[in-house]
């Protein structure tokens, strides 16, 4: 068993967990799952099987490593690439193509196919229209503002789509195609009869499901739920993840598909049930909450994405952009409403110290909102933005997830505080946040 499988018993067994080592981080590099199969574990991983006709590649490359991918496969293999599969059109999955194809043009093999759900296309025109926006999310998401913004372009578009499933045959190997609705809207999942394996991309990523990112497009909480428990029915041996460690075994791989799914669904209910009852977002957000037993299980850590969130987008999916509070249908200008604020409060120095002392009793909740109006109305003072700064960096070094942790960095970079040395995860300050935030419902 090598490297990557170890360290998947190992967090199943929890001798190590997901908030001490990401699945998007290490392990990395190429292993054997299977005969002749191969995972090869990135931020984003790529799976490989290989017959007598070639290689079917899911998920080649994602923009930044496809050489990395490319430098590891072919020593373990030489066979020309027949197939492409990007399980989804995000750019850390539906890169590396053009590599293959000067390989097959100096071989002179026949060029590979490039295999996707139809909605792969107007992703990828969507993300022509907005490389501005996207640059921005992704260097808050995944830097936390050190750098500049980028959106790689330079992908080959599939030209083979299908709507709802397409089987395909390489040789003897036949794989079942299914479309989904999950964290993205062009999700391809597919199963491998003769091996038992299961490739689902990011519809399992070790982690509580992207289903509630904040700065991303919707997401689909019900047909994520339905499209898991069909992969649980097929009873796979092999579960290779588009994040992650590969899992092996089928009894434990149907008990992840499941749990994910029962998360996915409380979540769901839980939100349309309040929503129905004419509740507000705001008394939504504070009401939900994940079944007790499942955000403890070792592959639904809210290490990326967490349920409230998930909570969000639930909201913005059946309830559009209008949170239920009268003031937001048609605000005045956030600035103006600070200034007030701060008048009331005795001046925004005031309302600074305030939000300090707020930090410190825990609560960084309420320390936000009042940091923030006092940056707001005062944006030149030095020491509202420094408080400001101060309590967006303990939010940060207070939560687990990677969407939090670098939106507050984020705020925290942009205010002149340094974040060099934050160590999020699960701290005293989280549990701290978290009794506050109960007092608070209560």
């Amino acid at each position: 068993m090598g490297e990557k499988l170890e360290f998947a018993g190992a967090l199943w067994k929890k001798e190590t967990d997901t908030y001490k080592c990401h699945p998007f981080g290490r392990p990395r590099g190429i292993e054997k799952i299977g005969t002749d199969a191969w995972f090869h574990k990135g931020f984003s991983n790529t799976v490989i099987h290989e017959r007598d006709e070639g290689l079917i590649l899911i998920d080649p490359a994602a923009s930044w490593d496809t050489k990395i991918k490319y430098a590891a496969i072919r020593p373990v293999t030489q066979a020309r690439r027949h197939t492409a599969i990007y399980t989804h059109g995000h750019n850390d999955h539906r890169f590396g193509v053009p590599d293959y194809v000067s390989e097959c043009k100096a071989q002179k093999w026949a060029l590979p196919g490039v295999i996707a759900q139809e909605a792969v296309i107007e992703r990828l025109k969507r993300y022509r229209q907005t490389l501005g926006w996207n640059g921005i999310i992704n260097l808050r998401q995944f830097r936390g503002w050190a750098g500049e913004p980028s959106m790689a372009t330079d992908v080959i578009f599939p030209d083979i789509t299908y709507q709802e499933g397409m089987t395909i045959s390489v040789g003897q190997v036949v794989a079942h195609l299914r479309y989904a609705k999950g964290e993205p809207d062009d999700a391809t999942w597919f199963f491998f009869p003769d091996n038992e394996a299961l490739c689902r991309g990011d519809l399992f990523i070790w982690a509580v499901p992207n289903g509630g990112n904040p700065q991303k497009v919707q997401r689909y909480a019900k047909d994520w739920a339905l499209a898991l428990r069909e992969m649980a029915s097929l009873q796979p041996q092999i579960l290779a993840t588009g994040h992650g460690v590969p899992v092996l075994g089928r009894d434990g791989l149907s008990q992840a598909l499941l749990d994910t799914a029962d998360l996915l669904d409380s979540i769901h209910e839980q939100t349309v049930a309040l929503m129905n009852e004419g509740a507000s977002l705001d008394t939504i957000l504070h009401s939900v909450r994940a079944p007790e037993a499942l955000p403890d299980k070792p592959y639904l850590h809210p290490v990326y994405d967490e349920p409230e969130f998930l909570v969000g987008n639930i909201w913005r999916f059946y309830g559009g952009w209008y949170d239920g509070m009268p003031s937001h249908l048609k605000p005045a200008p956030e600035k103006s409403v600070a200034t007030e604020i701060a008048k009331l409060a005795g001046g925004s120095e005031k309302l600074a110290r305030r939000a300090k002392e707020v930090m410190d009793d825990g609560d960084l909740r309420l320390a936000s909102h009042l940091a923030e109006c006092a940056h707001l109305a005062s944006p030149a003072d030095k020491e509202t933005m420094t408080v400001a700064g101060e309590v967006f960096k303990a939010r940060a070094a207070a939560e687990s997830s990677t969407m939090a942790v670098k939106i507050f960095l984020t705020a925290a970079q942009q205010l002149g505080v340094s974040s060099d040395d934050v160590m999020p995860g699960k701290t005293v300050s989280h549990a701290q946040e978290e009794r506050a935030k109960t007092k608070e419902i209560k």
